[in-house]
C-alpha cells in the first residue's frame, strides 16, 4: 500500500468514526429509574408483589425501556410511613401501603377507616372509581402525593381461639390484638370487646403465648402467617376492608413527560383492575383451604345490624381528625347513604 492510500483510508476512518461517534449533547438517555417500595414477600400471588409486578411490565414496555422500574418488597427501603415521607422528599419515586399509614400525612384518608364504610366489594370499588379525582386532589392538597393505584386484599375476618363468635355477647371477654389505630380500637370497644394495640411482629408470639385470644386481617394475611396454626375460629364481620394506594409524588409525576406520565397511569389501573380479579379468586381459594385445615368459619354474624348500628356509632369521634367531611360526603352520596351525626 502506497502512503496515498494509507493516508485515504486513514482518512475515510476517522471520517467515519467522526460520523459514528455521539455527537456532544446526544448521548444515550438515561432511562428514568422509578424505586417501588412495599411491605411484602416477593412472591408472585402476593397481592403487593403482584401489582408491583403488573405496574412495572406494562411501564416499562409502553416506554419502550426509558422507564426502569426497580421493586424492593418486604420493606427493604423502610417502613410503609417512611416510604410515603420518602415519596414526598423524591428519595423513591412509587409505593403500595395500607391507607391507614397515609392518614398520618393526609388526614382526608381516614374516611377508609371508618367502620361498615363499606360492606361488600361492589360499593367499595364504585366509591373508588366514582371519587378517584376528588380523592387524589386532597391527597395531594395534604400530603403532596398522589394515587395511581388502588389496591385491596379483602375484608378483615374476625379470628380467635376460644369459640365461635356468632352475636355480639360472644365477643365479650375476648382480648382481640388490633393496630394502634384510634377507630379501629374505639370499634371493638363500642362492641363491647378488649382491644389490645400491638405491634405486627408481636401478633403470632402474642397469639401463640395467649397473650391475646384473637386477631383480625384479611384471608391473605391469615394464610400467609399460618395463623391456622393458632387461631381456630373465624367470623366474617365484614367491618373493614384492607385498602391501599399505590402512590407517586404529583410534583415528579408532573415533571415526566407526556408518555411517561400516561404509562404510569395507564400502569396504575392495571394494577388495580388485575388486583381485584386476584383477591376474588384467592379468597374463594383461601376460604377453602383454611376450612380444610380445622378452622371453623361462620359466615357473618346473627346479628350483623347491631354490629354495623355500635360501631359506625363511632364515626362522629372522628370527623374532626379527618378534617373536611365534604369528601366523606361525597363518598357516601355514591352509595346513596349519609354519614351518622
Amino acid at each position: 500500500m502506497t502512503i496515498r492510500q494509507s493516508l485515504t483510508c486513514f482518512a475515510v476512518g476517522a471520517l467515519c468514526a467522526v460520523l459514528l461517534s455521539p455527537v456532544p449533547g446526544e448521548a444515550a438517555e438515561k432511562p428514568i429509574i422509578m424505586r417501588y417500595s412495599h411491605s411484602s414477600s416477593a412472591m408472585v400471588k402476593e397481592p403487593h408483589h403482584a401489582a408491583a409486578l403488573d405496574f412495572k411490565h406494562h411501564v416499562e414496555k409502553a416506554t419502550d425501556g426509558k422507564v426502569e422500574v426497580q421493586i424492593y418488597p418486604g420493606s427493604q427501603l423502610g417502613g410503609e410511613e417512611r416510604s410515603f415521607q420518602d415519596i414526598q422528599q423524591g428519595v423513591i419515586q412509587i409505593a403500595s401501603l395500607a391507607v391507614n399509614n397515609v392518614t398520618v400525612f393526609s388526614p382526608s384518608m381516614g374516611v377508609f377507616d371508618l367502620p361498615y364504610m363499606f360492606t361488600n366489594y361492589e360499593d367499595c370499588y364504585k366509591v373508588i372509581d366514582g371519587n378517584w379525582d376528588e380523592i387524589n386532589k386532597r391527597m395531594i392538597d395534604e400530603s403532596g402525593n398522589m394515587a395511581v393505584g388502588w389496591l385491596v386484599q379483602g375484608f378483615r375476618v374476625l379470628s380467635n381461639s376460644k369459640h365461635p363468635i356468632r352475636t355480639l355477647p360472644d365477643l365479650k371477654g375476648l382480648k382481640i390484638r388490633v393496630p394502634n389505630n384510634p377507630i379501629m380500637i374505639a370499634t371493638f370497644r363500642a362492641w363491647g370487646g378488649e382491644p389490645a394495640p400491638m405491634a405486627w411482629d408481636e401478633t403470632f408470639n402474642a397469639l401463640q403465648q395467649k397473650v391475646v385470644d384473637g386477631q383480625e386481617n384479611p384471608y391473605p394475611v391469615f394464610a400467609s402467617n399460618k395463623f391456622e396454626e393458632v387461631q381456630k375460629y373465624i367470623t366474617e364481620i365484614h367491618y373493614k376492608m384492607w385498602i391501599g394506594p399505590i402512590v407517586v409524588n404529583a410534583a415528579w409525576f408532573k415533571r415526566q413527560p407526556e408518555n411517561v406520565r400516561q404509562a404510569i397511569l395507564e400502569g396504575g389501573r392495571i394494577a388495580t383492575e388485575n388486583n381485584r380479579k386476584m383477591i376474588a379468586e384467592m379468597e374463594a381459594e383461601l376460604v377453602t383451604s383454611i376450612k380444610a385445615s380445622g378452622v371453623e368459619i361462620v359466615s357473618k354474624p346473627e346479628d350483623e345490624d347491631l354490629w354495623q348500628e355500635k360501631a359506625m356509632s363511632v364515626w362522629p369521634q372522628f370527623y374532626d381528625k379527618i378534617g373536611d367531611v365534604s369528601l366523606l360526603d361525597a363518598m357516601m352520596k355514591s352509595l346513596g347513604r349519609s354519614r351518622p351525626q
